[in-house]
């Protein structure tokens, strides 16, 4: 995802943990244990499906233009009909222009999480994995041959 693209890798082990779920030997009495398994899976995989369409969208440009047209008019406005002294109408226009500033870094910073200085390691959701990994390993009966 921090190239805006979706990583083969992760839907590789999608796919195979999908797969073990599946195809694990259980009796009849774990039959309810895997339909939850598997609604869980379905659920996590149209979240990713949804996170992969969500990071192709960003906010237009038309928006961009707009959004900085109106800041820069508001600062107009701001340095025309602000106080009478020249000390407080600056620190009133310095202070209004960088909380819109901040705003709209803000925007963008987080239009793109996975790309910006702030950017969100993928360490936590590799982590994640890898505990879903064990837990599939730890719950195979032995002997089972389900899909590796």
């Amino acid at each position: 995802m921090q190239r805006r693209s979706e990583s083969r890798v992760a839907g590789a082990r999608f796919q195979l943990l999908w797969q073990t779920v599946e195809t694990a030997n259980t009796g009849p009495a774990d039959n309810q244990i895997r339909g939850q398994l598997l609604n869980l899976l379905a659920a996590a995989h149209q979240s990713r499906e949804t996170r992969l369409f969500q990071m192709t969208q960003s906010v237009p440009g038309l928006v961009w233009s707009l959004l900085i047209i109106f800041a820069s008019a508001l600062i107009g406005c701001m340095l025309v009909f602000a106080a009478e002294a020249s000390i407080s109408k600056a620190v009133l226009v310095g202070v209004f222009t960088s909380s819109l500033t901040l705003a709209l870094l803000t925007v963008h910073v987080l239009d793109f999480p996975f790309e910006s200085a702030l950017q969100l390691s993928s360490r936590d959701f590799n982590e994640t994995l890898e505990k879903v990994d064990h837990l599939m390993v730890a719950a195979k009966p032995p002997g089972s041959r389900g899909a590796e």
